[in-house]
């Protein structure tokens, strides 16, 4: 388990906030066919373990893992998704700044705005323009799975509190849960040109499979047809 620091307490507030509208792909007047070159800017992971009850605690080990995989599957889609290169930042501070921008252009790009509106922040400008480079993909990968034995116990407190208010609360806690987000930025026109989520309550979010579909179901309609 790991302590977060300030810059990590804001990105997860802010992915917090826009997680409870509703998947949707927004994108500017940047055709999908107009992207080239794009660079895959230090994915973010921030996998939560529950140990008991229902509270959560962030976990370095699993959110690692996450984030090893979805860069490894991401750069194997090339063909079809036109990743060229990753850009990954060594530098704590800068690290810790380019998180707090992450977390807050996806909580700007699910406001009641348009998104060619939204500027891009300072840093991810910068990352772009110093390896030059005009799009970058910006992914956070979130969710939370549970310890052996716990699911089955949150279900039985749940139907408990069934019983005692004669059905009228019943609340049944999920399994898990396997958040995706992904953003393209283009540093040229300062803006982004497609953001999009998807989520998965019930299924964890290291399984492959499951990363795998999100994945495909985000860029769906943009860089391939829809299925």
């Amino acid at each position: 388990m790991k302590k977060f620091d300030r810059y990590f307490a804001f990105v997860i507030v802010c992915l917090v906030c826009s997680s409870c509208m509703t998947t949707k792909l927004v994108t500017s007047n940047v055709k999908a066919t107009e992207i080239a070159d794009l660079q895959l800017i230090d994915p973010l992971s921030l996998i939560f373990r529950i140990e008991s009850g229902n509270k959560g605690y962030y976990n370095d080990s699993l959110s690692n893992i996450s984030k090893q995989y979805i860069t490894s599957y991401l750069n194997s889609l090339n063909g079809k998704i036109p990743l060229t290169g990753n850009i990954f930042v060594s530098d704590t501070a800068i690290k810790n700044k380019l998180n707090a921008e992450i977390g807050f252009l996806f909580s700007s790009a699910y406001r009641p705005k348009d998104v060619p509106s939204i500027k891009i922040t300072p840093i991810i400008d910068s990352l772009l323009e110093a390896n030059q480079k005009r799009f970058g993909l910006i992914i956070v990968t979130t969710g939370y799975t549970r310890a052996k034995g716990n699911f089955g116990k949150q279900l039985a407190k749940g139907a408990a509190i069934g019983l005692l208010t004669l059905g009228w609360v019943t609340p049944m806690p999920y399994r898990a849960s396997s958040i995706i987000y992904a953003m393209i930025v283009d540093s040229k026109e300062k803006n982004i040109s497609f953001v999009r989520r998807s989520t998965q309550d019930n299924l964890e979010p290291l399984d492959h499979s499951v990363i795998n579909n999100q994945i495909k179901d985000i860029f769906e309609g943009y860089f391939w047809t829809e299925q």
